[in-house]
């Protein structure tokens, strides 16, 4: 703690230095005060500079009071001699009451000091808006008050501790200094320059304990290459405490805010889900309807071998909007998959049921590709969620209709391994490089040289859906030639 504004030998120098002037000009109006009334102001001189000085600087003025009344006041002058009982009595209570009053305030005035710090330190901490104004404030009451230099860590939001000290950190910390105050935040014990545990380093370390987990650590160094005294420690760990109350109401606060942020974000996704999800597929559903419409409505137009067939105007439409349609699905269904929204609702189905809807969905599609469907014996009825399997595979046959050539040959098989359903879907197209598989399932990826159209999002949804199942997607080449890919999805088997 800081001793005023005074280094300790200036203290002593101007607490000698008053009880000489107040004597020197007592001597003269000694005559006429008596030495008696001379000992109550010089008592009164040091009573006052108890209420500026440290105890030591106190007791240096207390004995040369004494020692400059007996000299110069008490009979006979000019020597240490006492002559009666009665002065010498006098004499040793002098002594006694100015050690003890000089004491006293002392002590009441530090008691004061610390309240006062302790108080201003909490005013602070209340008004601090956030964490990094939090920690400011402690460096500087600490520094402040202990006239030290100090280094804090504080922990990140998933309880481990910065590598760094916060900037507003006055210390200089190496990596040494760093262990140190892990092993303290870890144990949540006090360690360091002057105790018991790592006494190595050059400050002393304090933890800043928290509810849920440690919240940081406080180093400090004074500036005399000391440690805090015993007596002051006490107010030291006060004040952690009041740091550690501010850091957890931060925290709490910060928590709160991103809840929500959180909450207005689910409000938005809402609204912008329905507005999309009302704004596009009604029009595309429109358009497609009237496509077809228009498709059946045109009349057979006769062959004509010289002028060159009418474009199907009516056909483009319709491929154009479904195109559409499948975009705008898939970037629903990957915000469904992003947000959390894509729950599975598990329900009793055949697997051969999934399989024929999601064929009959790509009839167009793989209209010129030979389909091998190949289901075991044992497979009977499983729990999965229809919809969101269904467009899992939908999504694998479309790729691999884009993807292969005229004429492959797309085949999905599917088995029981214990309570697990495999599906797999692999083609005789030309396969995957084998660089990109690990990046296959990532959103808006496409192999580099791949045909032009589409998102990039389809396997990244059939991954997201079979996840939901709590399964898992492989893409692999098939060793026959040909991409692989196979679903594994732990489920309910009915026997």
């Amino acid at each position: 703690m800081k001793s005023g504004t005074r280094p300790a030998m200036l203290q002593f120098a101007v607490a000698v230095g008053s009880v000489l002037f107040a004597s020197s000009v007592l001597r003269v109006f000694a005559d006429v005060l008596g030495y008696q009334a001379v000992s109550l102001i010089l008592l009164f001189v040091v009573a006052l500079l108890s209420l500026t000085f440290e105890l030591g600087p106190i007791l240096a003025a207390a004995a040369a009071s004494a020692l400059i009344w007996n000299f110069f006041f008490i009979p006979p002058h000019f020597t240490l001699a006492i002559a009666s009982p009665q002065d010498a009595l006098m004499f040793i209570m002098y002594f006694v009451i100015a050690a003890i009053t000089g004491t006293l305030t002392s002590r009441i005035r530090a008691r004061e000091n610390r309240a006062t710090a302790l108080f201003t330190l909490t005013r602070q901490l209340i008004e601090a808006k956030t964490q990094d104004e939090v920690a400011r404030i402690a460096v500087d009451n600490i520094g402040s008050f202990f006239d030290a230099e100090v280094v804090l860590y504080l922990s990140e939001q998933d309880g481990d501790i910065f590598t760094h000290p916060h900037p507003a950190s006055t210390l200089a910390a190496d990596q040494k200094e760093y262990s140190v105050a892990s092993w303290v935040y870890w144990n949540e014990k006090k360690s360091g320059k002057g105790i018991d545990k790592l006494p190595f380093s050059n400050a002393a370390y304090y933890p800043i304990s928290g509810p849920r987990y440690p919240l940081g650590v406080i180093g400090v160094r004074t500036k005399d290459d000391n440690t805090v005294p015993p007596e002051q420690e006490t107010l030291l760990l006060n004040f952690i405490g009041q740091i550690a109350s501010a850091l957890e109401r931060e925290q709490l606060n910060e928590l709160s805010n991103r809840t929500m942020v959180y909450v207005e974000s689910e409000r938005l996704y809402t609204t912008v889900f329905n507005s999309i999800s009302h704004e596009l597929r009604t029009p595309i559903a429109a358009i497609l309807t009237a496509a077809e419409a228009l498709q059946s409505a045109a009349p057979a137009a006769a062959p004509d071998r010289e002028s060159p067939p009418e474009p199907d105007y009516p056909g483009e439409i319709r491929t154009a909007a479904e195109r559409l349609n499948r975009l705008v699905e898939n970037l629903l269904d990957m915000t469904r998959i992003e947000t959390g929204h894509c729950a599975p609702r598990l329900d009793w189905c055949d697997i051969r049921d999934i399989i024929n809807a999601s064929l009959k969905r790509l009839e167009t599609e793989l209209a010129r590709h030979r389909v091998v469907v190949r289901i075991a014996g044992d497979v009977t009825l499983v729990k999965l969620d229809f919809g969101l399997i269904e467009q899992a595979l939908t999504n694998l046959l479309h790729n691999a209709s884009v993807y292969t050539p005229e004429g492959s040959v797309v085949t999905v098989e599917s088995h029981l391994d214990q309570e697990t359903i495999v599906i797999t879907v692999h083609d005789t197209g030309p396969g995957f490089p084998p660089a990109v598989l690990p990046r296959l399932f990532d959103k808006f990826f496409r192999i580099p040289g791949s045909k032009t159209g589409g998102s990039g999002l389809g396997l990244s949804i059939v991954r997201g859906y079979v996840e939901a199942h709590k399964g898992t997607i492989v893409a692999s080449n098939n060793p026959a030639g040909g991409a692989l890919f196979t679903i594994r999805i732990p489920t309910e088997i009915h026997r």
